[in-house]
């Protein structure tokens, strides 16, 4: 959680080589998800999930030691003040802002497309969510992560849906409840971030480069069944996944995407994907 309104360009977008990166830019609020950073986030979220030229996603900081300090307490603190004083209407704001950061963390979730997190630095509350709503997470090893709502007086109930479907449920408890920073290594333990590279920066850089290239390689059609149903089968009986999971392959292996990964295969060359998601 932070200090500061957001600032007027919260990050920085860019394509390259089938990746989308979002680099969150706002070092004067250490990168806080405000109202207006989180509207501009989700849009571009949307914006990269609906671009054919994306196969996937990476949200990285611009700001040295810090990932994300979670919601803006200097704004939480204003409205606090406003309703305090009678100020009409207050009282629905701090729900907007919940509802819309939740969104925003479900488009993640819903999304065809993976999305990745690049963490050097701190990720707290909001900012954990975050990294925990993402398939994937790496992380330098002076990375670190924390959910100390309770010491503000509000317990991270909203960070708390993501880091317990994300950590074991006894983890995600004693975060919620201590506040305690957990460092890189203990959150790769706990299974909230992927790995840790020891090197610094340029090799978190050369990592996650690597991870997303590998995964823009694949079939846009196959990642883009396959995620959600993935999410699906998860929440479902251990029979009901494998009846899931049976259709969906079956349902694969005759668009052009099964045909030509399978052909490409056993003619020993590189497959030319032109695939969209199978409905």
């Amino acid at each position: 959680m932070a200090g500061d309104g957001a600032s007027v360009l919260p990050f920085r977008s860019w394509i390259r080589d089938r990746v989308g990166t979002i680099s969150l830019a706002s070092a004067s609020n250490r990168n806080a998800l405000s109202f207006d950073t989180l509207q501009r986030l989700q849009a571009q979220l949307r914006a990269f999930f609906c671009n054919p030229s994306v196969n996937v996603v990476v949200i990285q900081s611009d700001t040295p030691g810090t990932f994300s300090s979670g919601h803006d307490l200097r704004a939480i603190h204003r409205l606090q003040q406003e309703v305090a004083g009678g100020g009409a209407g207050g009282r629905d704001r701090p729900e907007g802002l919940f509802r819309l950061c939740s969104s925003t963390m479900l488009s993640i979730f819903h999304a065809e497309k993976p999305v990745i997190t690049k963490i050097d630095g701190v990720a707290t509350a909001a900012g954990c969510q975050l990294v925990a709503s993402c398939e994937l997470a790496y992380a330098t090893g002076r990375s670190a992560f924390c959910t100390p709502g309770g010491g503000l007086g509000l317990y991270c109930s909203t960070p708390g849906v993501a880091l317990g479907r994300s950590v074991g449920r006894k983890h995600a408890a004693e975060m919620l409840l201590t506040g305690r920073m957990v460092p890189a290594a203990e959150a790769v333990n706990m299974g909230l971030i992927n790995r840790t590279v020891g090197g610094g920066v340029e090799e978190l850089d050369v990592c996650v480069a690597e991870v997303a290239r590998t995964i823009a390689s694949k079939s846009p059609g196959a990642i883009g069944t396959g995620k959600p149903l993935f999410a699906r089968q998860m929440d479902s009986s251990l029979d009901e996944a494998y009846a899931l999971a049976s259709i969906r392959m079956a349902k694969d292996i005759f668009p052009e995407a099964g045909k030509e990964g399978i052909a490409a295969f056993l003619e020993n060359r590189t497959p030319e994907w032109t695939d969209e998601p199978v409905k």
